[in-house]
């Protein structure tokens, strides 16, 4: 089969090319059309209360693991005596966790903010309510539950987190996910 130059015409009894787009089927419904014409996706639809809850709910979650994780790299670096090097071992290995959990949080906000799911989020706000769970169970059964700012800070945050699961399987964020999937 020979090709043509663009813009030239097909000798007489040439069998055209088929057409690449297929013609639209009986029954088939076109996406909606935004004011320009332009079919807007399915998650330009409003987001639930509970999808955007529990993104907000996760950034003070993303801003203290940060936090964390680099107060805790500088109180390591500041060590003396034996064993420094092992110490600055540990503190980069924390560091480094610290900041994946980070970046697994920002971006699972954002894919959760896009509407693709909330996989995203879940999985770093899954993390920080099992270190809150632990944490309590720890503070409960030493029987040290006192107010101390060192304490408040993983319950709340872990508290921030369990309440964002929460939102996340709320009915309203499994129907806008689903619908979204389309």
């Amino acid at each position: 089969m020979s090709t043509l130059p663009p813009g030239a015409v097909p000798p007489p009894g040439a069998v055209p090319p088929p057409n690449p787009v297929p013609p639209p089927q009986m029954g088939a419904v076109s996406p909606p059309a935004g004011p320009s014409g332009v079919p807007v996706p399915p998650t330009a639809g409003r987001r639930p209360a509970a999808v955007i809850a529990a993104i907000l709910l996760m950034v003070p979650v993303a801003v203290t693991w940060l936090v964390a994780g680099i107060a805790f790299f500088v109180a390591m670096m500041r060590a003396e005596g034996d064993g420094v090097f092992l110490i600055i071992i540990l503190a980069v290995v924390v560091l480094a966790l610290c900041l994946l959990l980070v970046f697994m949080t920002v971006v699972g906000m954002v894919f959760t903010w896009r509407g693709l799911g909330p996989e995203g989020l879940r999985v770093p706000a899954s993390f920080t309510f099992g270190l809150f769970a632990v944490f309590l169970v720890g503070l409960l059964v030493t029987g040290k539950l006192d107010f101390q700012p060192t304490m408040v800070t993983p319950l709340v945050v872990g508290g921030l987190a369990g309440v964002a699961l929460v939102l996340l399987k709320s009915r309203q964020a499994k129907d806008w996910f689903a619908g979204n999937r389309r």
